[in-house]
């Protein structure tokens, strides 16, 4: 095996590769290496029915990939997978066994942010996790499916690739795309919990809503109880680990619990409340600080960045964006997706409408619009019908996109959810693992994504969603820390989620009383003071005038279509520009 090091893990970057991928093809390794080279790889798995191969750092093939080869088949977990058994040293052999043992079955016993391929017998499959984190890209030719995880790779082997127009519509004004497309036409995401055949997928039934309510139950004891388990899970060593931390309640709770922690990255200016409420609990928790400055770096837009938004979302929100030479550590903790499986951010709060605002006066909406919330949820750009893609809709306006897109996929919830606001709150699981923070992250580090935990999970599956919120959260979290909110988020200086509500809204509308800021930086502040536009669009005026968020969506999609196709594409190329 090559001797590879995290040190150099942007050697891919002209390329528009990541720096670590399984690709494989539904046969043998000879069919294997007619679509790519062995010597890309470190290393070939190879069955009856299936070849895979991979490359990756030392680190990455070490401590996130687990490899059985055995005379009935073979397995590959790449990622993080908890065998029930903490004796077990082999995840991919446990799980041969256990699918050998249980057939499909076996895939409601897995747990953690992973992607499995695994054969027995001559029947291959591939299985994602619960929130499908480890996105798994497949096309298909007439000789066989190939798969992986670098959607570039993949895209590599089309002889004539289309643009899909459709989802780059929904790209351009949604921040992501819908139904389990690329900007590709023959490129598609494996669906959620949905396992890959060699011509074929099956929907699992593993992410079902049964909400359990009554006196006697504590959602917010119970969520304590299952956090301390998830928690003692993550493997403590000597490796030198960080934590991308805000001054939240999903980044207190890394800090607070998790021992092998060594320092936490604030992105921020030293004056934001929100990085020195952060800094204040990392010193509380005996953690050294760091701050990730903030540059005109926070808009980059090189391959290196943009080949993580896998054709599926913007890149804007890389959370550390700018400043990955900065995470020196090898190990990295963050929150991504604790909000949303745990307070339940895309689950519309019962408002008022007073002195011209929407204000929360406590509970969910009893009747709730799925496409008028998310209108607020996604990065909606309304006013857009200039800009649709060529070929379309046949004339389709964006209004009428985004309601097609969001219906069309909680319609297709009805076995997996007992009411419109669960499908909501799916909808919001599905969009989110796509996040490019989290691939960034993952592709230049060992990190842990905590809330892809199959407890946790489970918790959200069966709590009803009006308890799924941060009052319930908050209340966890002091059971395990009574100290914990001691420095308190300085956007929820209350423990009502109504009164920090109406003291953000007071603060935004009476100019004497200071406001307790973003801890986001103000893209289009960055987008002018640098000049993005002489930058990025230098020879298309005509798209200067639309929003910064758009520009940087727009240029995301051309760039990763000059990643994935080795074609360079103008604005005018792929949109009517009107």
């Amino acid at each position: 095996m090559k001797n590879l090091s995290i040190e150099s893990s942007h050697s891919n970057a002209d390329a528009g590769l990541m720096n670590d991928e399984l690709f494989g093809v539904f046969g043998n390794s000879e069919l294997l290496e007619e679509y790519r080279p062995i010597s890309e790889f470190d290393r070939i798995v190879s069955g009856e029915s299936v070849a895979i191969a991979l490359r990756g750092s030392d680190r990455r093939l070490r401590d996130r990939c687990s490899v059985y080869e055995g005379a009935d088949g073979c397995c590959v977990v790449w990622g993080e997978l908890f065998p029930p058994d903490s004796e077990t040293t082999n995840a991919a052999q446990w799980v041969f066994e256990r699918f050998a043992a249980l057939g499909t079955d076996a895939f409601s016993e897995l747990n953690g942010a992973y992607l499995v391929v695994v054969e027995y017998e001559g029947t291959a499959v591939i299985a994602p996790d619960l929130l499908r984190s480890v996105e798994c890209y497949y096309t298909d030719t007439p000789e066989t499916r190939t798969f992986g995880t670098d959607p570039v790779g993949l895209s590599k082997l089309l002889d004539s690739p289309s643009i899909d127009s459709r989802a780059l519509n929904q790209f351009i004004h949604f921040g992501v795309s819908f139904e389990n497309r690329t900007l590709l036409h023959e490129l598609s995401r494996t669906p959620f919990d949905t396992l890959l055949g060699e011509r074929t997928t099956r929907p699992l039934q593993r992410f079902v809503y049964q909400p359990r309510d009554g006196p006697n139950v504590d959602h917010a004891a119970e969520l304590a109880e299952r956090l301390e388990r998830v928690i003692s899970r993550r493997a403590r060593d000597e490796t030198p680990a960080g934590a991308l931390a805000s001054a939240g309640f999903d980044s207190r709770l890394l800090l607070a619990t998790i021992s092998d922690i060594d320092v936490s990255y604030t992105l921020g200016t030293e004056s934001t409340p929100e990085v020195q409420v952060a800094r204040r609990v990392a010193k509380q928790y005996g953690i050294d600080h760091e701050v990730l400055p903030v540059t005109d770096q926070y808009l980059n837009t090189s391959k290196e960045v943009v080949r993580y938004t896998g054709g599926i979302r913007e890149s804007l929100h890389i959370h550390h964006r700018g400043n990955l030479d900065a995470l020196t550590v090898p190990k990295m903790y963050h929150g991504l997706l604790l909000d949303t499986i745990l307070r339940d951010i895309y689950v519309p709060a019962r408002t008022v409408d007073a002195f011209g605002h929407s204000l929360p006066i406590g509970g969910l909406e009893a009747d709730p619009n799925p496409i008028d919330h998310y209108r607020t949820r996604l990065g909606f750009f309304d006013g857009g019908d200039g800009l649709l893609a060529a070929g379309d809709g046949h004339g389709q306006s964006v209004d009428a996109l985004f309601e097609e897109s969001i219906m069309t996929e909680i319609e297709g919830y009805d076995r997996r959810c007992n009411s419109t606001l669960n499908a909501m709150a799916l909808l919001g699981i599905q969009l989110t693992p796509a996040l490019p923070f989290r691939t960034q992250l993952a592709d230049n580090h060992v990190e842990s994504l905590i809330a892809a935990d199959a407890e946790l999970i489970e918790w959200h599956l069966i709590t009803p969603p009006e308890h799924r919120n941060g009052k319930t959260f908050q209340r966890a979290l002091e059971m395990l820390d009574d100290d914990i909110l001691k420095h308190r988020p300085p956007d929820r200086p209350f423990t009502s989620y109504t009164l920090n509500q109406i003291n953000g809204f007071i603060r935004r509308e009476i100019p004497v009383i200071s406001s307790p800021g973003t801890p986001w930086p103000d893209r289009d502040e960055i987008y002018e003071t640098a000049d993005m536009d002489a930058k990025l669009f230098p020879d298309s005026p005509s798209v200067h005038h639309l929003p910064p968020r758009i520009k940087l969506r727009l240029n995301d999609a051309l760039v990763w279509l000059e990643c994935a196709t080795g074609d360079v594409h103008t604005p005018a190329d792929v949109c009517c520009l009107d």
